[in-house]
């Protein structure tokens, strides 16, 4: 008997031990320090795993749990690192069915490798120190006599309840931290409330930081198998109380001159993917660059969502935080606030365009019926794309060049009266690793220093086997032409910090990553100029407006944080979510460009005329905080709309307010504050500081400036709850979004 308690216990121990380091590990190698704030509920989890492996009889099947539940925790806390240092956030048992989208993108560049190796060491070696000890102190049979299982159950009982007792008080002691406060809850509870925290987990980087791994799990399988979100007892009474409280956006922005700017023109909006100021430049992009330069540019806009997300804040002004966009969440629900219903109403012809397949975020299922785009276009459907069945797993793009040369009367395709195009672009999308792994095509040097440019033709049989190993087919065609950093810029945006590339040895890997993103732009440039000279052809180029803006940053090989010059650790210096969107409209404005070399281009020497005195002037920048919240209403705003301002989070760019930018991903901020949830951030000059949250609020030292904008991220959230239950309660179905309800008005043309 006394063997086996010595085995059992090893085992037992062995695992508390083990699963305590890889948490330590897990939380040095993610800077949240040693341990997480509430140990309590970890430990209270890790002693019941380890109870349990301690009564189970069987030695095989102990090593078996001892195995799986570390294997576990090792993954999770690999995935747990990766996406923190990518992009702020952790992993939730919710985002489970997005795994086939994940995975296609995802590659090693974001994988922490100290925390690979010393993870692997701790788990090989105890597993494999446990093995030796069991073969070499073997138990003989018939030892788990009553007397040890009496023993065992004792010990297990005691110990279960001392674990029981733990996870309880360290819950309960949540409590006091809201002592700190008045006893009733401020707007910003949100933010502090543990138990709130803990419930709903609406925080998940945070709640991983408070309860650690074990803790937070716990919980976030049993709100992932229950489905029960904070939304489910709101109802229509209430939703109706909330509109009926929202003023008119005519009323907000008062009387100005961009109202209907565009009312009845033919609208393109282009989705860049993983869009840079950088990449839109005179040297490489001189379409994109002479519409931005010669349009009206946002210099100051801001993105930092998944693709889909930020889709969906151009299309319905925001973005489920509860019930999600998938089919089975919302399939037959009535959206009619969207930009593409809204328009169909009005006789327009709303078409969509992405050159991946319609499955990938079910955008085949969402984009229809519920977003209300008349004509969807995906992979599958565009059967002319080369290559189009033939696809070698997600980064052979197809080129986004590709739609436009082959499906350009469906672009501008209408059923009468004017046209909505949107097209969701792929080809700038990283990896950027073709050039890096390959060697720089054509050439046979790069650039080490500025001013440098790449020199020395590559031999036919190494451009011969380059094409046949790169991931992204076909675009030889704009390497040929990139030779070094490019110059000239839109006014008003940074370029690329050359400096700092040379401070951090990087310069020559950067550009060889730059040049194959910067290909991807130029291809997505070439569409545009054929698009534009195709619209001129047909007499449609001044009555036709387009507007261009980033879903995200380039943050793969941490492009977004390298180019621009700044550090990779400063997550929350708020340039590095800086990216383009801008708008040019033909009725107003001149669109100048020379040609460059493909076979393609065209020259464009267009010459405005017809709408002269439209609000829209060319050589406009806004240099106001904006971002992909504010696209919709912008939109809407200038097609004449005034609108409920509670049916979106952003406001229009062309009007004095801003709106607060929350990631879904993470951070909310604005220009010069960053909140993490954990820490603010603000920006002095060119020095950011940090306050921890808590702390900083208890004692009273955040600023009325500071105050005012985590007023405003609260109130997101209570809006976000109410757009939530409009959703899962499909509120419009009976309601009349265009005539109103009960004395609430949704919307109405006012041009």
């Amino acid at each position: 008997m006394k063997r086996l308690l010595i085995r059992s216990a090893l085992f037992a121990g062995s695992y508390l031990i083990i699963a305590i380091l890889l948490e330590i590990l897990t939380f040095v190698c993610m800077g949240l320090g040693v341990l997480p704030t509430y140990f309590g509920l970890d430990l209270a989890v890790i002693l019941i795993i380890a109870l349990i492996i301690l009564v189970i009889p069987n030695a095989p099947a102990q090593l078996a749990i001892f195995s799986f539940v570390l294997v576990l925790q090792i993954v999770l806390s690999i995935a747990n690192e990766a996406l923190y240092s990518m992009s702020g956030m952790v992993f939730s048992f919710s985002m489970l069915n997005l795994v086939s989208e994940v995975t296609g993108v995802v590659d090693a560049s974001f994988l922490n490798w100290w925390l690979i190796v010393g993870a692997v060491l701790l788990f090989g070696g105890s597993l494999a120190g446990l093995i030796v000890f069991t073969r070499k102190y073997a138990v003989p049979k018939g030892t788990f006599t009553r007397n040890a299982v009496i023993i065992m159950l004792v010990a297990f009982i005691l110990a279960e309840c001392c674990a029981g007792i733990l996870y309880a008080f360290t819950v309960e002691s949540f409590s006091a931290s809201e002592s700190i406060f008045t006893e009733d809850r401020d707007e910003l509870s949100i933010f502090y409330d543990e138990s709130e925290l803990y419930s709903e987990q609406k925080f998940t980087a945070k709640a991983f930081c408070e309860f650690g791994t074990y803790g937070y799990f716990v919980v976030n399988i049993g709100n992932t198998l229950s489905g029960s979100t904070y939304v489910d007892e709101v109802g229509s009474d209430e939703i109706d109380d909330y509109f009926r409280e929202g003023e008119m956006s005519s009323s907000v922005y008062g009387e100005d001159i961009y109202t209907g700017a565009i009312d009845g023109k033919n609208v393109v909006l282009i989705v860049i993917e993983s869009g840079e100021w950088y990449v839109i430049n005179k040297e490489y992009t001189p379409t994109l660059y002479a519409m931005a330069e010669g349009g009206i540019a946002m210099t100051d806009f801001h993105a930092r969502d998944k693709t889909n997300c930020s889709e969906a804040l151009s299309i319905m002004g925001s973005y489920p935080s509860v019930v999600g966009l998938e089919p089975a969440n919302i399939a037959g629900t009535s959206i009619p606030y969207t930009y593409a219903n809204i328009l169909s109403g009005e006789g327009y012809t709303a078409n969509y365009f992405h050159a991946n397949t319609g499955d990938y975020y079910d955008r085949n299922k969402v984009f229809g019926s519920m977003y209300g785009y008349k004509y969807t276009h995906f992979l599958e459907d565009m059967t002319m794309l080369p290559g189009s069945t033939d696809k070698d797993g997600f980064n052979d793009l197809d080129k986004d060049s590709n739609i436009f040369r082959w499906y350009m009367d469906d672009i501008t395709k209408t059923d009468g009266g004017p046209f909505f195009t949107q097209i969701m672009t792929l080809t700038s999308h990283g990896s950027y690793k073709d050039l890096y792994d390959l060697g720089n095509y054509p050439f046979a040097s790069t650039p080490s220093a500025k001013g440098e440019v790449s020199t020395g033709e590559m031999s036919e049989e190494k451009k011969e086997r380059f094409s046949e190993q790169c991931l992204v087919k076909g675009m030889e065609e704009y390497y040929e032409l990139i030779d070094r950093f490019p110059q000239t810029f839109v006014s008003g945006t940074a370029g690329i910090d050359e400096d700092y590339l040379m401070e951090q040895e990087r310069y020559e890997e950067m550009f060889l990553r730059y040049k194959r993103y910067q290909a991807g732009i130029m291809d997505l440039d070439l569409g545009v100029n054929m698009l534009v000279k195709d619209l001129e052809s047909q007499g449609k180029l001044d009555d036709t407006v387009f507007m261009f803006y980033a879903d995200h940053s380039a943050y793969y090989d941490q492009m977004n944080y390298l180019m621009k010059g700044i550090d990779p650790s400063e997550f929350y210096n708020t340039n590095v979510y800086t990216v383009p969107c801008f708008i040019w409209y033909g009725g107003s404005m001149d669109l100048k460009v020379e040609a460059i070399g493909l076979e393609e281009y065209s020259g464009i020497n267009f010459t405005a005329s017809k709408d002269l005195d439209s609000a829209l002037q060319a050589g406009t920048k806004i240099d106001k905080f904006c971002n992909t919240y504010d696209v919709l209403p912008t939109l809407l705003h200038l097609s004449g709309y005034s609108y409920n301002t509670r049916l979106y989070h952003g406001v229009s760019m062309f009007s004095k307010l801003e709106s607060v930018f929350v990631s879904h991903e993470s951070g909310i901020f604005i220009d010069d504050v960053y909140f993490s949830t954990i820490d603010v951030y603000v920006e002095n000059g060119t020095v950011w500081t940090r306050y921890p949250f808590t702390e900083t609020y208890e004692t009273g030292g955040f600023g009325q400036y500071v105050l005012d904008f985590l007023y405003e991220a609260a109130d997101y959230y209570s809006d976000q709850t109410m757009r939530d239950a409009v959703l899962k309660t499909d509120y419009f179905s009976s309601r009349d979004f265009y005539g109103g309800h009960d004395g609430i008005q949704y919307i109405e043309k006012v041009s």
